[in-house]
């Protein structure tokens, strides 16, 4: 009954805020004793799955402002997003993009790729790109796809492209070659100088 409950809260069959039958339905519906069903009940509101009326017995699905239940439910929508193909293997998330995409505040967003991630549903990827004053930052997205096996879910970080240290460098080194460049320039140009003058002396 437990399971089947947070399905039915997960698929949106339940959706936050209904109410849930009374306690003898729901017992006759899993043909379960009430006191079994009180239990699995409890279970669930202390999951943050259900929430009881502090003025009756009714129970709750739990309202989707409460953060447990905001995390599972942007969980379950990306779950359903893979299922249905929306979210197609390979695809890259940031979390800005899974906030548009979720309808939902930057901290449920994350937790939810990070519940892929530990699933083995998606993979974390951090790369070096470069940032609009001509430095370098680390770009983190969440491709959606199995990653290489991992030891402990969740703990997978993929690396692509140049390091952060790697792409500074190459600026440096560019920036280098730039100025070498220009030097070697200027000391043409002073030699053609130097040249000219030398000619204009011998012509004396």
């Amino acid at each position: 009954m437990t399971t089947d409950l947070e399905r039915l809260i997960r698929q949106g069959h339940l959706t936050p805020g209904a109410k849930l039958p009374p306690r003898q339905q729901l017992a006759d519906q899993y043909q379960a004793p009430v006191t079994v069903v009180d239990a699995a009940l409890d279970r669930l509101i202390d999951g943050h799955w259900l929430r009881r009326d502090e003025n009756s017995t009714d129970v709750y699905v739990q309202d989707a402002d409460d953060p447990a239940m905001a995390n599972r439910l942007a969980h379950a929508a990306l779950s359903q997003k893979i299922d249905d193909g929306s979210l197609a293997e390979g695809t890259e998330l940031t979390a800005e993009a899974a906030t548009d995409l979720l309808d939902t505040d930057a901290r449920t967003a994350r937790q939810a790729l990070n519940l892929l991630i530990m699933e083995h549903k998606a993979t974390r990827v951090r790369r070096g790109a470069p940032s609009g004053d001509g430095g370098m930052r680390v770009e983190e997205v969440t491709v959606i796809g199995p990653g290489p096996a991992q030891e402990t879910p969740g703990t997978l970080e993929a690396f692509t492209g140049p390091s952060p240290e790697e792409a500074q460098d190459h600026i440096r080194m560019d920036a280098l070659a730039d100025a070498l460049e220009d030097a070697i320039g200027q000391i043409q140009e002073l030699r053609e100088r130097l040249d000219r003058l030398e000619g204009g002396h011998r012509q004396d």
